[in-house]
């Protein structure tokens, strides 16, 4: 499915916004919500907030906190604004990966680009979204080149009710990818420079 027909679907959905935030609630470790939401896509069209919400609460009905139907609208968004992202990410990019492993680790999508592996973080830019960001480098030990790719909602593409990831954010995506790499070829040269000087001093 292309990415314009997956926003045409997206278009159509009826999303209703969480209201209420508890504590309590936020702060759980709740991850058979994104196992739910992956496991009703079907055919590349993911589910309703509707549905995820419901078939959420049919398969786990001790999780029966207060807040917790806000908790789920809440995740729905994010998981529909990166699954969206998946989908720009392959226009753009060759090798695109994504899969169970990976979001336990704490990485929203793998991209390689220029031959290089690059481990991308979407959230959004709010307090909340910057504070769960910060919990991810507290709970894994990130290795190998990361990228934090924040969305304004102000800025995002509006889907229906939806804001999503646009063009830009790929731009600024390979922006800071192409900064890695000088970088890193910089720190390279120099060191091979210093490694130079070192063997004609021992001569």
């Amino acid at each position: 499915m292309e990415i314009e027909k997956l926003e045409e679907i997206l278009s159509s959905y009826k999303i209703i916004k969480p209201k209420y935030r508890g504590k309590d609630i936020e702060n759980k470790s709740l991850p058979f919500m994104l196992s739910t939401f992956r496991k009703l896509i079907k055919n590349g069209i993911p589910p309703t907030q509707d549905e995820f919400i419901k078939n959420f609460k049919i398969s786990f009905p001790d999780l029966n906190y207060k807040g917790m139907t806000s908790r789920l609208k809440r995740a729905y968004l994010s998981y529909i604004r990166e699954y969206h992202l998946g989908y720009l990410l392959r226009k753009f990019f060759r090798k695109v990966i994504y899969d169970e492993k990976i979001d336990i680790a704490g990485v929203d999508y793998i991209v390689y680009y220029r031959g290089r592996k690059f481990n991308i973080h979407a959230f959004v830019n709010t307090e909340n979204g910057k504070y769960w960001r910060n919990v991810k480098n507290g709970r894994h030990r990130f290795r190998g080149n990361h990228i934090d790719l924040p969305i304004d909602l102000d800025k995002g593409k509006r889907c229906g009710k939806l804001i999503l990831y646009t063009e830009q954010h790929i731009e600024f995506l390979k922006s800071e990818m192409d900064r890695i790499i000088r970088e890193k070829a910089l720190l390279k040269k120099s060191a091979q420079k210093i490694t130079r000087k070192c063997r004609n001093k021992a001569r």
